[in-house]
């Protein structure tokens, strides 16, 4: 049974936020355990996946950015997805 005295994070973990603009309403979250994708509603957060890797996290992310609720053709989706990967290449070197 939970402790109902539990609340929150154990003490003593740590969890980073990552962001940056070019990923929009994304953020990635870092605990020991995994990267976590999180979308940023109007009212809530929701979470997207959990990632073993920052760079599956950006893969999955670089997938939503590029989607986001449109209807498009495979060329489109495939050079937004490279778009993507490029700008977030560019912005962490």
């Amino acid at each position: 049974m939970a402790n109902p005295n539990f609340k929150g994070r154990p003490k003593g973990t740590n969890k980073v936020t990552i962001t940056d603009p070019s990923l929009g309403k994304y953020y990635i979250t870092q605990d020991e355990w995994s990267y976590n994708l999180v979308r940023k509603n109007a009212n809530s957060e929701t979470t997207l996946g959990y990632y073993r890797t920052l760079q599956e996290t950006l893969k999955s992310a670089t997938k939503y950015l590029a989607l986001d609720g449109e209807e498009i053709t495979l060329d489109n989706y495939i050079n937004q997805l490279n778009n993507k990967l490029d700008e977030f290449s560019k912005s962490f070197n």
